[in-house]
């Protein structure tokens, strides 16, 4: 046996006891990413709908007695991350059905249900309960749409650090007519040292 095989074994059980795993409370983390993280989605999105509610067009559009029908379209993923875009939409889409004043389609968009397609695909098919089955012209098509993007620009600093600017821009359109009812964006700056490896 090497005379170095007892330290190395030594060295790995002890890098591999040096490393556990953490549970983060969110309520008390503190840590700063460079990453578009689960703190820069919350902000956004709670912007953003604070935004969108308060819309003077939406309001017109949308009330709680005759809600509008929204399809959570694409947001585009522009930056160097492997970022799944749909968690915007998806938490905005939470605040919109609290609201009343919105509902979501399953039908169209980047969140579209297959199931609603699935259950009409077994009409005719004797193994079913053709009176459990959905009727004929049941479905609604969505009456806005609503889309974005996610950008991401590395700049780099005097000091030879880089600043990391995120850019989200969404916007609602009715789409009747393809009217942008409503838009807007809002953007979150990082900054790191010189050295610090950005992906």
């Amino acid at each position: 046996m090497p005379r170095f095989a007892p330290a190395l074994a030594l060295a790995l059980l002890l890098a591999g006891c040096a490393s556990t795993t953490e549970r983060v409370d969110p309520a008390a983390d503190a840590e700063v990413t460079v990453s578009f993280d689960w703190r820069d989605l919350d902000a956004a999105t709670a912007h953003m709908a604070q935004s969108l509610l308060g819309g003077a067009r939406v309001a017109a559009e949308a009330t709680e007695a005759k809600p509008a029908l929204v399809a959570l379209g694409p947001v585009v993923n522009d930056t160097c991350q492997h970022l799944d875009p749909t968690l915007l939409t998806e938490r905005l889409g939470e605040t919109l059905l609290a609201s009343g004043r919105f509902e979501i389609s399953a039908l169209f968009g980047a969140t579209r249900d297959a199931t609603v397609a699935d259950v009409r695909a077994v009409r005719g098919n004797a193994e079913f309960d053709a009176a459990t089955l959905q009727a004929k012209g049941s479905l609604r098509a969505p009456t806005h749409a609503l889309t974005g993007k996610l950008t991401q620009r590395n700049l780099r600093r005097d000091n030879g650090g880089l600043r990391i600017e995120y850019f989200l821009t969404l916007r609602l359109a009715r789409l009747a007519d393809g009217t942008v009812v409503w838009q807007d964006s809002c953007q979150v700056v990082k900054a790191v040292a010189a050295g610090m490896p950005v992906w």
